[in-house]
């Protein structure tokens, strides 16, 4: 007699509770692990460049640098018109809203230290974060060694620590991959919910607007991009998109009277200010030091973006270009690699190639953990390069 006669079908190959909850457990784990492990050995790089300066501090104060003071000091005061006394012309409304507000939420639970807070919230959104872009691999076909490792370029990636301090980067890295996500599983409503949210934390965030569209050029057509009340749900994220940025300009306006004071305290206090990427790029290749080093690597980023097109990944490659020509487009580039830790599509298909050549993987591992390193002790020294 046949035993599972009086079983549904596939009742046998069907994989039991256990089994179905081990593996995502067990991934869970190992991206809880990488994140420790690396967020411990940085503390330490820092520890020990503090002690070699002869400066020894808590681990909560080596994780407050550069922009942490701003971010802190809008979670506690809010926005003010009042100037750096080391840097004329900035303000508070060089920082975009959300995660200031999240670390002001968050603050009572820690009774109200808001150091604490922020690095809490910060290393929060990070792990959720990297679960995000462990799903979004597996969603696009990669295999779950190329979304761990995908994950574990995330976390030594050089300039990482910013995801464990007071910075804005964890949670925009949460909120894009979310909005990317679930915009390829066609949830609409929670894509625009993080797109709203994304161009709240940093203005770059309104360039998600470029994914949707391509992605969704590619799934209409452009006869049925032009009927949008066919699937008025697809078009949802693209409305919602800028309306985060759209509101603190509101508030800058109700506030003090200038709904662009983001720009114009960028300009004044920090020097920035757009042209053509052409123009931009003309700009950055004749400046010396960080700015010259920062734009030779962004044309390594978008070498790996690249690797986005043989994949056919365009809307992610879209997206990632569109982060490269606005940092072509500014009269310089402060910092060498934080700008591209958040463009993940680039560093989950950097795995995928490297998969299958663990040598060569392990190579571009260490060298990535070894400047990452360099990186903190810059950090931790106060140079600007570390930042």
């Amino acid at each position: 007699m046949n035993v599972s006669s009086g079983l549904r079908p596939n009742a046998l190959t069907r994989p039991r509770w256990p089994e179905r909850i081990g593996e995502p457990a067990r991934d869970f784990a190992a991206i809880l692990a990488m994140l420790l492990v690396s967020r411990a050995l940085l503390l330490a790089v820092g520890y020990a460049a503090a002690v070699h300066a002869g400066t020894p501090t808590e681990p909560l104060a080596l994780l407050c640098r550069f922009d942490c003071g701003w971010y802190l000091g809008i979670a506690e005061h809010g926005y003010s018109v009042a100037e750096a006394s080391n840097q004329p012309g900035a303000t508070s409304f060089g920082f975009f809203p959300l995660f200031p507000l999240l670390v002001r939420s968050v603050s009572p639970l820690f009774a109200g230290n808001l150091l604490l807070a922020a690095v809490i919230a910060a290393n929060g959104c990070v792990l959720a974060a990297l679960i995000y872009v462990y799903r979004y691999a597996l969603l696009i076909g990669a295999s779950r060694f190329a979304a761990l490792s995908g994950v574990a370029l995330l976390c030594i990636f050089p300039q990482s620590i910013v995801f464990s301090a007071p910075y804005s980067e964890s949670l925009f890295l949460l909120l894009l991959a979310a909005a990317v996500f679930h915009f390829l599983r066609e949830q609409f409503l929670l894509a625009a919910l993080a797109a709203a949210l994304l161009s709240a934390t940093r203005p770059t965030g309104v360039l998600f607007i470029v994914f949707a569209l391509v992605c969704s050029l590619r799934s209409l057509g452009l006869r049925n991009m032009l009927l949008p009340w066919r699937q008025p749900d697809r078009f949802v994220p693209l409305v919602f998109a800028p309306l985060g940025m759209f509101l603190f300009w509101g508030y800058c306006l109700f506030a003090v009277d200038d709904a662009f004071a983001h720009a114009h305290t960028e300009l004044h206090g920090w020097g920035y200010y757009f042209m053509a990427p052409w123009s931009g790029l003309r700009v950055l290749l004749k400046l010396p030091g960080i700015p010259l080093i920062a734009t030779l690597c962004s044309f390594a980023v978008l070498a790996c973006a690249l690797l986005l097109i043989q994949r056919r990944r365009y809307a992610e490659f879209a997206l990632c270009l569109a982060f490269v020509l606005l940092m072509w487009s500014t009269s310089t580039i402060g910092s060498i690699f934080r700008y591209w830790l958040v463009l993940f599509p680039i560093w989950v298909e950097v795995a995928r190639r490297l998969e299958a050549r663990p040598f060569v993987f392990a190579t571009v591992f260490s060298a990535l953990a070894i400047v990452n390193g360099c990186m903190m002790w810059a950090w931790t020294l106060g140079d600007a390069s570390g930042i």
